[in-house]
């Protein structure tokens, strides 16, 4: 037996209304993912680092590492941000001139503008990696030095 839809997209009247259909899950399991980077990164931040084991060495090489990462990214964005906004520039015209759906005359603007809003949010998220990746190293070396080795591998898979 096949169940029967909650909900038809097609039952519902209006295009905003059936695009609210849509996104509202999307938005909802969105949210509850934030929810949850956010705890995973209080748990990693609470993690003992150099300084609380005696070892202030390995939080200024901890600070080294984070500085570098970020000054590669930053060196690796100004390329991102030359190639997204070439390829904005192609969906916007290619889109104008032959909408998605006859007599639009918005989807140019529109898909280039998904393109760099997915783009921004991209790098966003990618910057934030980054940032949990090497603030998760000195916490895992420190779980490791200081307990056993599955404390580490605790702190590590936390920081992802």
């Amino acid at each position: 037996a096949r169940a029967e839809a909650i909900v038809k997209l097609g039952d519902i009247e209006g295009d905003f209304l059936q695009m609210i259909a849509c996104a509202l899950p999307l938005f909802v399991v969105g949210m509850m993912s934030l929810a949850f980077v956010v705890v995973l990164r209080r748990k990693l931040i609470s993690k003992k680092v150099g300084a609380d084991i005696g070892v202030p060495k390995m939080d200024e090489l901890a600070k080294k590492v984070k500085t570098g990462s970020i000054a590669f990214l930053r060196e690796e964005y100004k390329y991102l941000v030359v190639y997204v906004a070439v390829w904005t520039v192609v969906v916007l015209v290619l889109f104008s001139i032959k909408p998605l759906k006859a007599g639009e005359v918005t989807d140019g603007v529109r898909c280039s503008g998904c393109l760099l809003v997915g783009a921004l949010l991209s790098g966003l998220a990618g910057f934030i990696g980054m940032s949990v990746a090497t603030d998760g190293n000195v916490r895992t070396t420190v779980a490791c030095v200081s307990g056993t080795l599955n404390d580490g591998l605790q702190v590590a898979f936390t920081a992802g």
